[in-house]
């Protein structure tokens, strides 16, 4: 009996984010890069906020890339109808939930530490009620999260998790419907969403809040759908490839490009994500490494996820130890790096003890299901 699409893959233990290491390493190298980026957006160093004050932009980065990459491991079979979205949706949340579990963990710890120590006046039952929505992957209503009215109050950077999983779910449903005339209609129309909902906030890099919701909504579905089209192009055009060292630069320069006003800011972060974006995906797709640097860019890659969903939490007990043992560090970039020394040990502890051994137990069970579908609609 021939295994369906989703039973091949579980079984492979495939990673959807890096279906071919050896054509997309500089792009993984680019991803562990942009992960740790992040951190500059929820550890304070003012020295390294203004050397990059687009960091906040490796989420649109992820993005694009996630389309791109996923295009291409999963692409032609969801269009074929050989992978059902279900299918798909379920490789997706067995390759993001063990991690953002963790994180989510994490985030709980210190939370209940911080209402038993006074810290803050949210209740124990609140709490609670966060986890267990937290749980289920679901964002927290405002009415238990007033203070700041954050997606995931627990671990912040899940918002993106949340509005990747969407746009999985979305793109599968879809993919067979994707036309050269659909993309033509439908990534201007997101396009302006994006113009939109990025200027009228009042915040940079929009998404992780109630208030501007449907920011990261707009922002994540040009994203990734930019980066399905990108992939699909490569099919018909030959895409001009920048070398590995000018595409990391790249990436670097879109990060640290300064700007005179708020407004200004925000429109530059609109032509980011709409632009600049999708094309360095596009030019780098096709940039080569070898040797060391390649191995350099794998490691990155593969620590990018767990640097990306641990380093909010772990970041808080850091600070907590560093409060607990008086330790006052003198620069603020340091806080930056021992926070990004803590989060990169751990994700790559949890990578080789925790992640992937608990992938491949949710994928044998989630095999052991499938051939049972599978062998009822044969029978």
């Amino acid at each position: 009996m021939a295994q369906s699409a989703e039973v091949q893959d579980l079984v492979n233990h495939k990673p959807a984010e890096k279906p071919d290491v050896q054509r997309f390493l500089v792009l993984d190298g680019m991803r562990g890069l942009a992960a740790f980026a992040v951190i500059l957006d929820h550890v304070s160093s003012e020295t390294l906020r203004a050397w990059f004050p687009g960091r906040y932009l490796a989420v649109d980065f992820f993005f694009v890339l996630s389309g791109f990459v996923l295009a291409h491991a999963y692409g032609q079979r969801l269009a074929s109808g050989a992978l059902t979205p279900l299918g798909f949706l379920k490789i997706r949340l067995i390759r993001l939930y063990p991690l953002y579990l963790l994180g989510l963990a994490i985030g709980l710890a210190f939370e209940v530490l911080s209402v038993l120590r006074g810290w803050q006046a949210t209740a124990l039952s609140d709490v609670a009620i966060i986890a267990l929505l937290g749980l289920a992957f679901v964002p927290t209503p405002p009415v238990f999260n007033l203070a700041s009215a954050n997606l995931y109050p627990l671990n912040s950077p899940a918002w993106s998790l949340f509005f990747e999983l969407v746009v999985n779910f979305v793109y599968a449903l879809v993919a067979r419907f994707l036309s050269w005339r659909v993309f033509a209609i439908g990534l201007p129309v997101a396009a302006a969403a994006v113009a939109f909902t990025v200027m009228r906030s009042s915040d940079l890099g929009p998404g992780w809040v109630w208030g501007h919701f449907d920011a990261g909504l707009a922002r994540v579905i040009y994203g990734f759908f930019a980066g399905v089209l990108i992939y699909r192009l490569r099919s018909v055009i030959r895409i001009p490839a920048v070398p590995a060292w000018a595409a990391v630069l790249l990436l670097l320069a879109i990060f640290a490009v300064p700007t005179a006003s708020f407004f200004w800011r925000q429109a530059l972060d609109v032509f980011a994500a709409i632009v600049l974006m999708p094309l360095l995906v596009a030019f780098a797709s096709g940039a080569k490494v070898n040797g060391p640097l390649a191995r350099a860019c794998g490691w990155l890659g593969a620590l990018s996820y767990g640097v990306y969903v641990l380093h909010w939490p772990l970041a808080r007990f850091v600070e907590y130890g560093l409060q607990f043992a008086g330790v006052t560090l003198p620069y603020g970039f340091l806080h930056v790096v021992l926070v990004g020394l803590v989060a990169a040990t751990i994700a790559a502890i949890t990578l080789r003890f925790y992640d992937e051994p608990v992938r491949r137990m949710l994928a044998g069970r989630a095999k052991k299901g499938l051939l049972s579908v599978t062998a009822g609609e044969a029978s």
